[in-house]
């Protein structure tokens, strides 16, 4: 996989509160498949603005690392913030450069509380605390 931002193959997995993410060392960026940064800040979805990037975004000149021949699109993270995240249209991975996860988690904390205890409640049921019965 060739990283999006400096095309270094230097990329490596890393797990992270049980969230595996692919980092760049020579950037220090941050590759997220699909639902891997909701899943590490704890909501529901990766982008709360959730807007079509293709319709609401800018294209970029990164590429997938994913998806040959995608380009990335520049999307707001979250309505009424300035911080902009690029997003693949096509498998809906995110690329942060680096510093960008510091600044995504200061974030996630003003999200809708309900969003964080849904994820809980279902992580809850997948690991077989919660037994709803018939």
């Amino acid at each position: 996989m060739n990283c999006p931002r400096c095309q270094s193959q230097k990329i490596s997995e890393f797990d992270h509160d049980g969230v595996e993410f692919d980092f760049c060392s020579d950037c220090k960026g941050i590759w997220c498949d699909h639902g891997e940064l909701a899943e590490y800040v704890e909501t529901l979805k990766d982008i709360p603005s959730d807007l079509d990037p293709v319709k609401n975004g800018e294209l970029t000149v990164l590429r997938c690392p994913k998806c040959p021949g995608e380009y990335l699109y520049e999307v707001n993270y979250m309505k009424g913030e300035d911080l902009l995240i690029d997003r693949c249209p096509s498998c809906s991975g995110i690329w942060l450069d680096f510093k960008e996860l510091a600044v995504i988690q200061k974030l996630a904390v003003n999200i809708d509380a309900k969003d964080k205890l849904k994820r809980t409640i279902k992580q809850m049921k997948e690991d077989g605390f919660i037994v709803i019965e018939s």
